[in-house]
């Protein structure tokens, strides 16, 4: 069976008393493939410290109970969901509040889950053998709800093999669209297994440094050692990070570099504006790209913008069919001229015509009342609506095979969006990262010996000498 889905939880407890309760949540039965009301075997193992449920019978001699499987409505789906809730002296192994890992094995109909005490060793790598595809295997490490995963794979030369996601609903939507790919959710400084890949993606939390953020707290700081960790333990040839610029001048930035350079000497960094690769939303990022072989890394460089005829607002627009929900342009006037702080605010960008070839950049709070973002003008300039969500996912070029689960909400939906990458830029960048790997085939790339000097391409090409 394929390891298809690991989480963290938390032993919590049950009764009085105290007695120890696994509260295993819709999407990890989901994952393994349980049904409302079916029945689940049980059997615990207190030398190995592992509690094992599948939904098929254990061998004969095996001492086992049974449980059935509850449900919960979804709200937003009005489907019954799976969840199994037991607790009770036979999970006195594990300790009230201890980390446990949950992971869900699948092969057809038959799923199991076994949760066991968490295994989280910093000073060891630990890599999971992966099948060689005939694509170039992708790791997304911090991968949101999976859109850079998508457009790295609408390339058709990218598999995705692992995803690391700490939010649930963006691990869900992860499951949906990578279903041949394990997704582990949970914060990244548990994850212990991590898949053998040929590339990595990385795009940390960016709240700290983004101006469209709250600036909230020394977050990155406490990321470095863990993702330093996990690329390392992935092997991947390549790393390919997406941040804001304010980023790339952070200690944190120079500490995950330095962690890294032993292993990946040579290095690319440029600061892309996505408006200037074809799309209307503006959205400026600083990418970089790492290599752990010097002919690879001279085979690459990024792509230049390309030349056309550029789309407007209505190229983007849903069909005319579809409803939505419009607001009074003279409303939102009274209430911005009201306040104080958005008197120098410039609207040049906040109401668009369908002639518009340009937008302000989408961002997690797309949907709140602000002159920073862009809305749809009517035809009588007399009324505004916010972009849908097809309209958002058609203008940051995401793949029209990438769908939202069902039980996401509307809100996340404008959020897992305004958080995303563009998709054009990325699949530029990944088109000639693909290009180095067909110029310098593995049978090429062997392990390096010490290298005498490594390299930086700056943002103005400039070729510049790494000192340790």
């Amino acid at each position: 069976m394929n390891l298809k889905f690991k989480k963290v939880y938390t032993v919590s407890k049950k009764g009085k008393p105290e007695k120890p309760r696994l509260f295993i949540q819709n999407l990890v039965c989901e994952a393994a493939g349980f049904e409302p009301g079916g029945e689940i075997h049980i059997k615990i193992n207190e030398d190995t410290e592992e509690v094992i449920l599948q939904n098929f019978p254990f061998q004969a001699d095996d001492c086992t109970h049974t449980v059935h499987v509850a449900s919960r409505k979804s709200k937003l789906s009005g489907k019954m969901r799976p969840l199994i809730d037991t607790a009770g002296d036979k999970y006195s192994f594990l300790d009230i509040n201890q980390k446990i890992e949950v992971n869900v094995f699948k092969k057809g109909w038959r799923g199991k889950i076994v949760i066991k005490p968490l295994e989280y060793r910093l000073f060891e790598n630990s890599t999971i053998p992966t099948p060689k595809d005939q694509r170039i295997r992708l790791l997304s490490v911090c991968a949101g709800a999976g859109v850079a995963t998508a457009c790295l794979s609408d390339t058709n030369y990218f598999t995705p093999v692992q995803e690391i996601e700490l939010e649930d609903d963006s691990a869900e939507v992860l499951l949906k669209n990578f279903p041949n790919s394990m997704v582990f959710n949970g914060d990244l400084r548990d994850c212990q297994d991590v898949a053998e890949t040929d590339m990595a993606f990385v795009s940390l939390p960016c709240n700290e440094h983004s101006t469209l953020g709250f600036g909230s707290g020394n977050i990155m700081n406490d990321l470095v050692l863990a993702t330093a960790k996990i690329i390392q333990s992935s092997k991947a040839s390549v790393l390919f990070f997406e941040n804001v610029p304010q980023f790339y001048k952070s200690h944190a930035w120079d500490s995950l570099k330095s962690l890294l350079s032993d292993d990946y000497p040579f290095w690319a960094q440029k600061e892309i504006e996505a408006w200037d690769f074809g799309s209307l939303a503006t959205r400026k990022r600083t990418y970089a790209v790492a290599f752990n072989n010097e002919e690879r890394f001279f085979q690459f460089h990024f792509p230049t913008p390309p030349k056309g005829r550029r789309k407007k607002l209505k190229d983007y627009l849903d069909q005319s069919h579809v409803q939505h929900e419009w607001k009074s342009v003279s409303d939102w006037m009274e209430s911005f001229n009201s306040r104080e702080a958005w008197r120098d605010r410039s609207l040049e960008l906040t109401f668009l015509s369908k002639d518009a070839e340009k937008a302000q950049c989408i961002p997690k709070r797309y949907t709140s009342n602000c002159a920073s973002n862009s809305h749809v003008l009517s035809e009588d300039k007399k009324s505004w609506r916010f972009l849908s969500i097809d309209e958002i996912k058609r203008i940051l070029d995401i793949p029209q095979w990438f769908q939202f689960s069902e039980n996401t909400q509307k809100i996340r939906k404008y959020e897992m969006l305004g958080q995303s990458v563009s998709g054009q830029v990325i699949k530029a960048i990944a088109n000639r990262i693909a290009y180095t790997f067909m110029k310098v085939k593995d049978t090429l790339v062997s392990t390096q010996s010490k290298v005498t000097q490594a390299y930086n391409i700056a943002s103005s090409g400039q070729v510049e000498l790494l000192l340790s």
